[in-house]
């Protein structure tokens, strides 16, 4: 049985949340993390925003990408000679493949709500700050991740789940700071597959659980990699 507690498909007192968050520390960043964190504040400001937004959630995707990615080629591997395959083997590459798919959905609603509220706002996306430079990081980003899921997926994984820490921290704090948004109603047509939340806050706040879920299943995957 997890330890850890996940906040998908249920009703949570978001506020209640948002608190809990901000009153617990980010998980330590290592030295490739604070240059990309340092790099987005420097390109499109410390203060959190709708475009900004839409920079953290195009780099989140990359990781389980470079996740599935991996574990595809580690089965093809597997699978390639004439040995017998450990099914304890396969099963982790399944259950990464898995956990990379589902999460590059859920990271890719929230860039097309915030892309879609963006639009909604008229705030203009230029090309060379939100089209090239992003997919600059992210080369670069999915690089490092891949390198680092096939030297040791231990490494890859506690990477990002101090990603998401950082990102989970990030939309509290934007919720928090912009009270206004408490009473801003949010509508998009993502929300045929998104969870639709009452205000601007609450999607806010929302879209941050789901990074502390997205991090609590990286952490859980590095304790099962160690164990194993």
């Amino acid at each position: 049985m997890t330890v850890y507690e996940y906040t998908m498909g249920k009703e949570m007192d978001l506020k209640a949340e948002q608190e809990r968050t901000l009153a617990t520390p980010k998980l330590p960043a290592n030295l490739i993390l604070r240059f990309m964190f340092w790099q987005i504040d420097a390109l499109y400001g410390k203060a959190m925003s709708l475009p900004k937004a839409i920079v953290l959630e195009i780099l989140a995707r990359y990781p389980y990408w470079a996740w599935e990615n991996g574990a595809y080629h580690y089965l093809s591997k597997l699978y390639s000679g004439t040995g017998k395959v450990s099914q304890e083997k396969v099963e982790t590459a399944l259950r990464h493949i898995q956990m990379g798919r589902e999460s590059q959905d859920n990271e890719q609603w929230h860039m097309l709500l915030w892309a879609d509220l963006c639009h909604q706002k008229g705030i203009k996306l230029g090309k060379i700050r939100h089209f090239l430079l992003p997919k600059a990081m992210t080369l670069v980003y999915f690089c490092i991740t891949r390198v680092m899921y096939w030297l040791n997926p231990v490494w890859s994984f506690a990477m990002n789940a101090a990603f998401e820490s950082h990102a989970e921290h990030e939309y509290m704090f934007y919720a928090k700071e912009h009270p206004e948004f408490e009473n801003e109603p949010a509508d998009s047509v993502w929300f045929k597959y998104y969870p639709k939340q009452k205000s601007l806050a609450d999607l806010i706040r929302r879209v941050g659980l789901d990074e502390r879920d997205h991090m609590n299943h990286s952490l859980e995957e590095v304790e099962r990699l160690q164990r194993s």
